[in-house]
């Protein structure tokens, strides 16, 4: 009997270092599989941004972070010279009224869950953001589109109000990414937190609010547009944008490697950054308009003498060449000139020269012979924060006494839409004259139309260029509406920032888009 005993304590050891030693191999494969620095056939890139997304839902966001731009293909593509190209439409016809535009659907693409693409979802996607219980800051772009009629499995007509030479731009942007018909009802609250569904060349894996945005290549990609050098899956596995607010760490992780992408470079840190041999600069022109802006439904900038005043007080040549160390442009209209045919060629010949005597005689036209006082509001970035104390100085000059309250982003949001600024600095990009419209219409009150310019006026200008019957008269009704917001002084144009990228060389086939980065495009990493 003892010995009996002795033989099943020996046979229970053995099997307690089995189970031990299956336990051991079992997490050390787990590690092995998660870590990419040990796994080094899974190749990562990762992004840097500024600023976490509110969610991701093309529909519902204010802000779109570039997951989403990964997530979803949209009808329309643009190429690497910015023209309409196909996407998850392979082509397009028009009516010679321009109000019937028919088109026809790629085949043979699916959602990231397998379900195939159809019609139906083209329709669901546009009528659920022009649904007025979506209140989608986007409805207002798609407002043309009066009904979207299936015609069959691949074929979609899309019956418009009035000639819109500008649906094939809003059919091309992020927010017009296609979702999956019915998403809300299957995915349910937790849609665009936990689970984002597109077609796109990504697919989502999570979302850590306030660190990370995770994207793994979809395996199953074969529709890229016809432009790009790399039509199928992405050439590396997984795409990470991480949020990193502070500027300086954001520069610190790409030199250390910590991040291959910075899509944003500070114009103080591009010289440096130039120097050194493990990266990349990409510099181009941008979409962008740096500005200083007014609660224009507030004393004393309700008054277009106050305002036109502001305008003369600001060097921005100086602010160009001591902020910007050179990599951006003076500004003194409504829209920067990459947008060849939409931006008003005499802005500067119409714009206000900096001149503090004319400053201090609107001033005192204005009843403010000493200046007032006022805050001046700016995000707590390095730029933003430098380029407010450079104004509050200049300001100061002809009398203006700022006091300077920084923000981060998400509190810099708040504040503006809860009406709380007085001056305060901003910074759009968007490459179409609709920015305008998103920015200074009436009905965009009071967010996003923070600068609180409700003008009938302006209204009526910018709703005829944005109705207009084709793309030429757009063009210079757009114009018309610049010229008279730079008679009314509605903002106070500083800059336009030069487009710089910074790319490790680690990361290979980089080709700037004029847009946003195309991933899907060829781009891949060099793992050690």
């Amino acid at each position: 009997m003892k010995e009996l005993k002795g033989f099943s304590k020996v046979r229970l050891f053995v099997a307690y270092i089995m189970i031990a030693l299956c336990v051991f191999l079992g997490i050390l494969g787990m590690v092995f599989m998660e870590s990419p620095s040990v796994a080094a056939e899974r190749k990562v890139i990762v992004q840097a941004m500024d600023r976490d997304p509110d969610i991701l839902d093309t529909m519902k966001s204010a802000w779109y972070s570039d997951a989403l731009i990964y997530l979803h293909d949209r009808l329309i593509s643009r190429d690497y010279d910015f023209r309409y190209r196909p996407g998850l439409a392979t082509g397009w016809d028009v009516s010679e009224d321009g109000l019937t535009w028919i088109f026809h659907l790629r085949k043979g693409v699916t959602f990231h869950d397998g379900t195939p693409f159809t019609a139906k979802d083209v329709k669901w996607t546009i009528d659920t953001i022009k649904d007025p219980k979506t209140a989608s800051p986007y409805a207002g772009d798609l407002k043309a589109i009066d009904e979207v009629k299936i015609i069959d499995d691949h074929t979609v007509q899309m019956e418009l109000k009035y000639p819109f030479p500008n649906l094939l731009f809003n059919l091309s942007n992020t927010a017009s990414g296609i979702q999956k018909a019915g998403c809300y009802e299957e995915y349910g609250e937790y849609y665009g937190i936990k689970t984002v569904m597109g077609t796109g060349p990504f697919m989502f894996k999570k979302w850590v609010r306030g660190d990370r945005i995770v994207l793994v290549k979809n395996p199953d990609y074969n529709w890229g547009p016809e432009w790009m050098s790399n039509r199928g899956p992405a050439l590396f596995d997984e795409l990470v944008i991480r949020t990193i607010p502070e500027e300086s760490s954001r520069i610190m992780e790409l030199v250390t490697g910590g991040i291959h992408v910075l899509r944003d470079v500070p114009p103080l840190q591009a010289d440096k950054l130039k120097e050194n041999p493990d990266i990349n600069i990409f510099i181009d022109q941008s979409a962008k308009l740096g500005y200083l802006a007014y609660a224009c439904d507030k004393k004393p900038f309700d008054d277009v003498l106050v305002r036109r005043a502001i305008n003369h007080a600001v060097d921005r040549e100086t602010i160009v060449k001591y902020i910007f160390s050179g990599y951006a442009t003076p500004a003194y209209g409504y829209l920067p000139p990459a947008l060849k045919d939409e931006y008003l060629e005499e802005s500067e010949e119409l714009g206000y020269k900096y001149d503090p005597a004319r400053a201090k005689a609107l001033l005192a036209e204005a009843g403010f012979p000493n200046g007032f006082e006022t805050t001046l509001s700016a995000e707590n970035d390095s730029t933003s924060k430098r380029l407010a104390e450079v104004l509050q100085a200049q300001l100061a000059e002809v009398g203006i006494k700022a006091k300077i309250q920084l923000y981060d982003s998400a509190s810099y949001v708040a504040m503006l839409k809860a009406g709380q600024q007085d001056l305060f600095v901003r910074l759009y990009s968007w490459p179409n004259a609709d920015i305008l419209d998103w920015f200074l219409l009436s009905a965009q009150f009071p967010y996003p139309n923070h600068s609180r310019w409700c003008d009938p006026k302006t209204d009526e200008l910018i709703n005829s260029a944005a109705t207009a019957p084709t793309w030429e008269i757009r063009a210079e009704r757009y114009k018309e509406v610049q010229r008279y917001l730079i008679e009314q002084a509605v903002w106070c144009p500083i800059y336009i920032p030069d487009k710089m990228l910074a790319v490790r060389k680690e990361v290979i086939n980089f080709k700037n888009h004029p847009w946003m980065i195309q991933y899907s495009g060829g781009i891949d990493i060099v793992t050690k």
